[in-house]
């Protein structure tokens, strides 16, 4: 039997840090090393996405970009985080935390709107609104394995401290043609109607899963949580989400995608041969 953790939709709201079994570095320990495990999507530009806390506001969107040579973060998010820039254009967090438990220590970012985002979120391609971009100089801190046909993203810390990165300086980054561009294509959105997508609490029922021909058994149910109180029993079958037929745990993972904190959703369990409604309503993840 095969387990099958559901990100933030289904699983639990907070899952604690698994242990890699190869050592930080020589002579370390092995439960040094620690993996996380980050739900993600792809946006509609197949951009990945994962949500963040800044400060304990949000959740926050923020594109996954090697390319981006430091963390940026919209200036709208900043202040909500409390955070202003300083004369240099960078912002320290005092508690960054990714989805999926993730801690980033002395997280210190970029605060701006640089052009690719807001291009974006004024012609709305991505389908969420974006907040920022996580770029090399945090990425680099982890070993990160990403596998598309999955809802998570295994990040390892790793004993590396990357350079901080070059040419950035106190003005707004960026050629100003190309932020101009931005502004234009924000501009755009705005006349064409576009409206940015409102962010809401991912929603959790609090259960652990495990997938065998086909069949999706529930392993575990978290205790208090919402499948608990609404009367979801370990062992039971989920066989319809909503109505719609569950053939399998991916085919589970695209009902549940759009749930949402509050929300009353129906599972259709078998338990002791015999089939039953059970309504949950949805608790607040990240």
């Amino acid at each position: 039997m095969r387990p099958l953790w559901l990100c933030a939709v289904l699983a639990l709201a907070l899952v604690a840090p698994l242990r890699a079994d190869e050592p930080k570095k020589a002579g370390a320990a092995k439960a040094d090393l620690k993996t996380y495990q980050v739900p993600y999507r792809l946006t509609k530009t197949q951009h990945i996405l994962v949500r963040a806390k800044l400060n304990g506001k949000g959740p926050f969107n923020f594109i996954l970009d090697t390319g981006a040579p430091a963390l940026f973060v919209a200036t709208k998010a900043a202040k909500k985080a409390g955070v202003d820039p300083g004369k240099d254009g960078w912002g320290a967090f005092d508690k960054f935390e990714i989805e999926g438990g993730l801690p980033v220590p002395r997280a210190k970012g970029r605060i701006e709107d640089p052009f690719q985002l807001e291009g974006m979120n004024g012609l709305g391609l991505a389908g969420v609104e974006l907040h920022g971009m996580i770029g090399y100089n945090l990425l680099a801190r982890y070993r990160v394995e990403i596998d598309l046909t999955k809802d998570k993203m295994t990040w390892t810390e790793l004993d590396f401290d990357p350079p901080a990165p070059k040419g950035l300086d106190g003005g707004k980054g960026g050629l100003p043609e190309l932020n101009a561009i931005g502004s234009l294509m924000k501009g755009l959105g705005g006349l064409l109607g576009r409206a940015r997508p409102e962010v809401v609490a991912r929603g959790f029922l609090g259960l652990e899963l495990a997938e065998s021909d086909g069949k999706v058994t529930v392993c575990k149910v978290l205790e208090k949580g919402p499948a608990d109180r609404a009367g979801v029993k370990a062992g039971d079958r989920v066989t319809h989400f909503d109505g719609d037929k569950v053939e399998s745990g991916a085919g589970l993972l695209k009902l549940a995608v759009s749930l949402t904190a509050g929300k009353d959703v129906k599972l259709t369990v078998v338990r002791g041969g015999k089939s039953q409604d059970v309504t949950v309503k949805a608790g607040e993840g990240l």
